[in-house]
């Protein structure tokens, strides 16, 4: 690339290559195994090579993640960016996705364009709620996959609950999905639908340690009675072991 200029006449960078190797894509190609994995021609073209158009940045990315790009399609962010997908996740050096990049603070990617502390930043406020949605959700998934697998562990049936913990894992994607369209009353619609699942689950999961603890008194008054039953018979034999004794010294006096 070294003495390439870019239509401005600045010199065409040299770093795709090493960028490249940082990405999630690299990774996915040579530690996954991944073949479907993106590579300089999946973007570019073989023979005819060429760096994609600005218009098309978006339509390149959306090859492969074409929900995205069709949530993306009915944002705001579409009449903003010139570069589409680009914009908030680069183009060689493509990191993986996070929760934390949803963020106007910190190491955040909408800080450059959005502040927390502008309460009349709009888009900040959408941000922050998109994000507390998918925090609440994926948190209580959490929580519910303790109870439930504390309840499995003591051998109570919860197949049904673990379906449902799936489905609400779903939900947690689809949230995640639709936060490109960045229109925060539909995401909160879908993290409401996955809070009642885990409503559902966590009743079920409560009801599996109250019969968990039925279970454990159960079993120590059993064990208590039981242990009574031993003690008396030991007594019992103890007293036949002392009237055979005195039987017998009795028939030999």
């Amino acid at each position: 690339m070294a003495g390439y200029k870019l239509p401005d006449g600045s010199a065409l960078p040299t770093t795709q290559l090493a960028d490249y190797q940082k990405s999630v894509h690299y990774s996915a190609l040579t530690r996954g195994n991944d073949l479907s994995a993106p590579t300089c021609n999946d973007c570019h073209g073989n023979h005819g090579a060429a760096p994609p158009g600005v218009g098309s940045m978006a339509n390149v990315c959306g090859t492969c993640h074409v929900v995205f790009a069709l949530k993306f399609e009915t944002s705001v962010h579409k009449q903003i960016f010139d570069k589409g997908c680009v914009e908030c996740h680069s183009n060689h050096a493509v990191q993986k996705p996070s929760d934390e990049m949803l963020a106007t603070s910190g190491a955040g990617i909408c800080t450059p364009c959005h502040s927390a502390r502008d309460k009349n930043d709009m888009g900040a406020v959408a941000a922050e709620t998109m994000r507390g949605g998918i925090e609440q959700l994926k948190s209580g998934i959490g929580r519910s996959q303790a109870l439930i697998g504390r309840i499995h562990n003591a051998g109570i049936e919860v197949s049904d609950q673990e379906l449902a913990l799936r489905e609400a894992g779903t939900k947690l994607t689809l949230a995640r999905t639709e936060m490109h369209a960045f229109e925060p009353a539909r995401l909160t619609a879908i993290t409401a639908d996955g809070t009642k699942i885990l409503a559902a689950v966590d009743q079920a999961g409560q009801s599996g340690l109250a019969e968990l603890q039925y279970r454990r008194r159960g079993l120590a008054v059993s064990l208590g009675a039981i242990l009574i039953v031993v003690i008396a018979l030991g007594l019992k034999v103890r007293e036949i072991d002392r009237r055979h004794s005195a039987d017998t010294t009795a028939r030999g006096g």
